[in-house]
């Protein structure tokens, strides 16, 4: 029986434990936007804004590696568009030629516009890098008929996704409804019916030794 119980205490243990490593080596995170309800179906652009300060956070992180190799020069400074146009930073996976050329400003916030194009699953993605501890990305839903901003700053990564549903008629947006037990949760559940069982089997042998 002792066997039996320390065997399930290291199982636990190295479950947790590959879980936490796997979130460390985490590197980004990824935006997942749904359109739903475009009940005319009509053609729409959809862009990210990136914020200004993310853009000079991933080149401060670029600057820091390379600053180290080149004995602490900075090699990149934020320019707008064309920070994007024509550097390639680490953090940053976009084609440059969805990068728009004018940026678009809200509150004096400058963002950087990213045209996205719908995968096979028809949603639209776009990786952000973990560590940036703000969601003050945005998007905007653009055409002949509506010029939306889209705003996520209270919106929750589940397991390294971000997503959001924005209903094209009625112009709102929120995220999908989640209803699923956590990696911890079910550890913990396994653990209570260890243990439950254990007292069970416990009681039983006391009765027999009786």
């Amino acid at each position: 029986m002792k066997k039996l119980l320390v065997s399930f205490v290291i199982f636990i243990i190295l479950s947790l434990g590959i879980t936490r490593v796997w979130a460390l080596n985490e590197d980004s995170f990824e935006l997942q936007l749904t359109i739903m309800n475009n009940s005319k179906n009509e053609d729409v652009d959809v862009y990210l804004l990136l914020p200004k300060e993310y853009i000079e956070f991933a080149i401060q992180k670029v600057n820091l590696k390379m600053g180290n190799y080149y004995g602490g020069n900075g090699i990149l400074i934020y320019n707008g568009a064309n920070t994007l146009k024509q550097n390639n930073i680490s953090g940053i996976k976009v084609e440059k030629a969805q990068v728009q050329d004018d940026v678009y400003t809200e509150n004096g916030v400058e963002y950087v516009q990213i045209k996205l194009e719908k995968n096979e699953a028809e949603n639209y993605v776009f990786d952000i890098l973990s560590d940036y501890d703000k969601m003050n990305m945005k998007y905007r839903i653009k055409n002949e008929s509506k010029d939306y901003i889209i705003h996520i700053d209270n919106f929750k990564i589940e397991k390294g996704i971000c997503k959001a549903e924005y209903n094209y008629d009625d112009d709102t947006i929120k995220q999908p409804d989640i209803k699923k037990l956590s990696f911890t949760t079910i550890i913990l559940i396994i653990i209570l019916v260890f243990v439950i069982i254990l007292g069970v089997i416990s009681y039983f042998n006391k009765g027999d030794r009786k």
